[in-house]
């Protein structure tokens, strides 16, 4: 199962493999910002996410450049858990 490490929370997480980033942060009590639920469209559930990740879908990266993202960041929400990641945000 691949971990999710959290060092913002000192949390390292064990997360189903294909699992929801978002969703999975959400199940195991840590906050995610989001208004659309999961819709990459809002962009609040932005966080610079570290390790190996697919590339991000085109609607991903328009709302990422909407939103001025830095490089590095993702939606959590149109993340899959398939690897090791490292994740943080401001609002932790």
């Amino acid at each position: 199962m691949p971990k999710i490490s959290v060092p913002q929370k000192n949390k390292v997480l064990e997360a189903p493999l294909g699992k929801n980033l978002m969703l999975f942060l959400q199940e195991q009590g840590i906050p995610v910002a989001s208004s659309c639920l999961g819709d990459a469209i809002c962009g609040k559930c932005r966080m610079r996410v570290g390790g190996a990740v697919p590339l991000a879908s085109q609607l991903e990266q328009e709302t990422l450049k909407r939103n001025q993202a830095s490089p590095g960041d993702r939606l959590s929400c149109q993340v899959q858990i398939d690897h090791n990641l490292t994740v943080e945000t401001t609002y932790w």
